[in-house]
C-alpha cells in the first residue's frame, strides 16, 4: 500500500512540475520546446599579441659580468646571432670578450703577476642549439600582450684566457620578451666550463655568466 501512495505522489509531483514549466515559457514568450532560457551576451575583448612574423634571425647585444674562477666577476659583452629552426628549436652563435682581475694569490702576496695584461684577456666563441621550454605570454592590461618564452641551451666553443686556447662546453637558461613583432628583451644565465693551468696543475673551472640584451628580428 506504501508502495502505491509513493508513486501516485511523484506522478503528480512530475505533472504539476510540466504544467509549471509551460506556463513559466509562456509567460516568457518562448515556444515549449526552446532549450535557450537565457541569451547570453559575451563580447569577446581584441587585444594586440606581438609576436615574430616570417623572420628567422635575431642578432642581439648583451652586457653582464663574468664570474672567471680565481680571477674574479668581471664585465662581459657578447653579440649573439640566432637561427629560429621552428617554433621550439633554434640555432646560437655567440662571441664574447671580457677580461680577468687579479687573483687573491696575487692580492696577497704581493709578488710578480701571474699573467701579462693580454694574457688577461678573455674571449670566446660558440655555437649553441637551444630549445623553448616554457613558451607563453604577459599581459599588459586588458589590451596587450607580450609573447614570451623561457628556453634552454647548450653547446662547443672556445675560451682564448690565460695565454692558451681552451675547448669550451657550456649550458644554461634564458628568457626572452618580445616587445613587438621585430624587438625582443632576453637575459641569459650559462656556465662556461673549460680546463685552466694557471698555477701549475691543470683543473676544470666553472665559469658562470649572467647578461641582458636587445635583440632585432630581421
Amino acid at each position: 500500500m506504501e508502495n502505491r501512495f509513493r508513486s501516485l505522489f511523484l506522478a503528480l509531483l512530475v505533472t504539476f512540475s510540466g504544467l509549471f514549466s509551460n506556463a513559466l515559457l509562456a509567460a516568457a514568450h518562448l515556444p515549449p520546446d526552446s532549450d535557450l532560457l537565457i541569451a547570453p551576451d559575451v563580447e569577446r575583448q581584441a587585444f594586440d599579441d606581438a609576436q615574430i612574423d616570417s623572420s628567422d634571425f635575431e642578432l642581439m647585444l648583451f652586457a653582464g659580468f663574468l664570474s672567471i674562477e680565481d680571477f674574479g666577476v668581471n664585465a662581459l659583452v657578447a653579440f649573439k646571432l640566432n637561427y629560429y629552426v621552428n617554433e621550439s628549436i633554434f640555432v646560437q652563435l655567440s662571441l664574447a670578450q671580457s677580461e680577468g682581475s687579479e687573483t687573491s694569490y696575487e692580492v696577497l702576496s704581493g709578488g710578480a703577476p701571474l699573467l701579462t695584461d693580454d694574457e688577461r684577456q678573455l674571449q670566446y666563441y660558440s655555437i649553441n642549439i637551444g630549445y623553448n621550454l616554457l613558451p607563453g605570454e604577459a599581459f599588459l592590461g586588458e589590451q596587450t600582450a607580450f609573447n614570451t618564452a623561457l628556453y634552454l641551451s647548450a653547446g662547443i666553443g672556445n675560451t682564448d684566457f690565460a695565454g692558451s686556447e681552451r675547448f669550451t662546453i657550456n649550458y644554461g637558461a634564458g628568457y626572452r620578451f618580445l616587445l613587438n613583432d621585430a624587438i625582443s628583451l632576453n637575459t641569459e644565465f650559462r656556465n662556461n666550463v673549460f680546463d685552466v693551468d694557471v698555477f701549475g696543475k691543470k683543473t676544470t673551472s666553472n665559469n658562470l655568466e649572467f647578461i641582458v640584451g636587445i635583440g632585432w628580428f630581421f
